[in-house]
């Protein structure tokens, strides 16, 4: 069981080590492509939740969206 954990440690250690390392050589438009698709991918996921909820709370009452 310590052998597993150990191993899995290790793992992320080393991926966050590498993770890290890409970050140092990155171009100012390297980091601004990254922060770009991570304001996407967050701007999806919340249109995504948005949209949940709206039709919950219109479901409950009693409008029926098909989309």
């Amino acid at each position: 069981m310590y052998e597993l954990l150990d191993w899995l440690v290790n793992k992320m250690v080393f991926v966050v080590f590498v993770i890290i390392g890409h970050f140092q050589f990155m171009t100012i438009e390297a980091w601004s492509l990254i922060i770009s698709l991570c304001m996407g991918i967050f701007a999806l996921s919340l249109s995504y939740w948005h949209k949940k909820v709206m039709q919950q709370i219109a479901r409950e009452k009693g409008i029926f969206i098909h989309e």
